[in-house]
């Protein structure tokens, strides 16, 4: 340790005879007056989007469900409209932008100084001059998603009349001179079907696409369909079953929703934990104040290397007053988005504001 005290303070005393020039980088707007030339840098942060991605399920019972055991043998069908929601995916992206905390000025005090020697610092992104654009959006909640609006409608109930008619005997009584004789008259009602006598049309119906469909590909059929013909007929009868089959099971539809959040993490490094909003599996997401679902977080947990690199320099430091620039290592930090307790993506990524500021010699 001895020694590398004593070669820093040689390095000291080597850069001071070799550079003419005196330079002094301090905060922004704590710098001296008499400077010759003054530049300013900023130190750029870390902006996290969390992009999330879930998916809505919402199952609405068919009209005629109470009668798809009777007439299909199908017991397991949706009875009661209910609505789910989970989380498929989670996306994490990064970009840099200038720390407002973090804005230095570089105030030449004597000789000269090139731009040019912050370009490798630059290039390597540790330094920004605080005029670069920043491009970045999320897509609000209130956007339209894929949603179908006319999915859960069922429009096609068969494809018979919905009327039918009866024909009932009434007697109508005509009075002779000697006695009242009663005579038979046959009437022809029109009235509408019955839930009961739809659903048994609509099975019927389901039992007649799959009798046609058989026939067509164990070749029973006359005229033969050949090629593309044959797979469009197949498609078109599977997809005209299991329209009519929901009217006795159920429909599900599926929505897919994504938000995105922009996170800027605290400086320093101790762990944070994030909070992005309350979901509900029932509900999605909901409102904090609803008492309703389970916190959806981002927890960040600097793992402390650059713990070491800060403390020598915090050393060297006070030696190296003037001619030096500061800028900041990035530390790895284990980010996890939970929850609850179910976690959901974890990620190893190097996060400016967990770092170490160190000072470079200027040369």
């Amino acid at each position: 340790m001895r020694n590398i005290v004593i070669l820093s303070a040689l390095a000291a005393l080597l850069a001071g005879c070799v550079t003419s020039s005196r330079i002094l980088v301090t905060p922004l707007g704590t710098g001296p007056e008499d400077a010759e030339k003054t530049y300013v840098y900023a130190l750029p942060q870390t902006i996290l989007k969390v992009e999330v991605t879930c998916q809505e399920v919402r199952s609405v019972p068919g009209p005629y469900w109470e009668y798809a055991e009777k007439f299909l043998g199908i017991g397991e069908v949706i009875r009661q409209p209910s609505s789910s929601w989970d989380i498929l995916d989670v996306e994490i992206s990064h970009h840099t932008e200038a720390d407002p905390g973090h804005l230095y000025s570089l105030h030449l005090l004597n000789g000269t100084f090139r731009e040019e020697m912050l370009d490798r610092f630059r290039q390597k992104g540790m330094l920004l001059d605080g005029t670069e654009m920043v491009k970045a959006s999320i897509a609000g909640p209130g956007l339209v998603s894929n949603r179908k609006s006319d999915y859960l409608r069922y429009v096609d109930l068969g494809v018979e009349e919905n009327f039918e008619e009866r024909t009932e005997t009434m007697y109508k009584t005509l009075v002779t001179d000697t006695s009242f004789v009663r005579v038979p008259v046959d009437r022809t009602i029109v009235e509408q079907k019955t839930i009961a006598r739809k659903a048994e049309e609509a099975a019927e119906f389901i039992l007649l696409i799959r009798s046609s469909r058989f026939e067509m590909l164990s070749g029973e059929y006359k005229v033969f369909p050949q090629g593309e013909a044959m797979a469009a007929a197949i498609d078109r009868l599977d997809r005209l079953e299991d329209s009519y089959l929901s009217l006795f099971t159920g429909k599900n539809l599926r929505t897919v929703y994504r938000r995105s959040y922009f996170l800027v993490p605290e400086q320093g490094a101790v762990s944070s934990d994030y909070r992005l909003g309350m979901f509900s599996g029932q509900l999605g997401f909901v409102p904090a104040g609803l008492m309703e679902g389970v916190p959806l977080e981002v927890r960040i947990t600097p793992e402390g290397k650059t713990a070491g690199i800060e403390k020598l320099n915090a050393r060297v430091t006070e030696e190296y007053h003037y001619n030096q620039l500061y800028y900041r290592i990035p530390d790895v930090v284990d980010l996890k988005v939970v929850l609850g307790d179910r976690l959901l993506k974890q990620e190893r990524i190097s996060l400016f504001q967990a770092g170490a500021l160190v000072a470079h010699p200027l040369d």
